[in-house]
């Protein structure tokens, strides 16, 4: 087994965990669509915690390597919200399915608590890069347009359609412009 087994199984174990939660995989069905015992996922694994927590953490290392190249390659704050809705957005019309953590926190009762803490972890970060980067100045700010951008993608995903994601999106850019010229003198 070589780490590419390792990045398969967590591919597969994501996709599933994004389109149906925590309980939706398991050892038994990532080794029927991998073609390995899942004996040999637990030589990876050796816990259904584990794999998760690897995940979670991988999604949002991931997720933190966009929100680092948005900060470096755009200065302005406006465009900095535009790139971030953007990647909630890539997730929908991509991937169809829900943001990792998303899709975890309204499963927060019966996560196991160290999946619990990274998905807590990603929110943490996204809420820390939107108050740096986006918000200094209102950092409530940050929280309605991280809730907003998870609810439209909820909201998208029951309705089978993305006029909610861009509804929200769009009024989410709208607000900041708003507010940017209610500060210019």
């Amino acid at each position: 087994m070589t780490n590419s087994t390792a990045d398969r199984i967590i591919d597969i174990a994501e996709s599933q965990m994004r389109s149906g939660g925590y309980n939706s995989f398991s050892f038994r069905e990532i080794s029927k669509v991998i073609g390995i015992k899942s004996a040999s996922i637990h030589y990876h694994f050796p816990t259904k915690t584990d794999l998760g927590v690897a995940i979670a953490n991988r999604y949002t290392e991931r997720f933190l390597e966009q929100l680092v190249l948005i900060k470096q390659e755009v200065a302005e704050p406006g465009e900095r919200l535009q790139r971030y809705i953007a990647l909630f957005r890539y997730a929908l019309e991509k991937d169809q399915k829900m943001c990792l953590c998303g899709a975890l926190a309204s499963e927060t009762d019966i996560l196991p608590e160290p999946i619990r803490l990274e998905t807590k972890r990603f929110f943490e970060i996204n809420l820390d890069w939107l108050n740096t980067a986006v918000f200094p100045d209102a950092p409530e700010k940050a929280t309605i347009t991280l809730a907003s951008l998870e609810g439209a993608l909820m909201m998208s995903k029951i309705l089978d359609h993305f006029e909610p994601f861009e509804q929200v999106g769009h009024r989410l850019a709208a607000l900041f412009e708003l507010c940017s010229e209610e500060k210019a003198p």
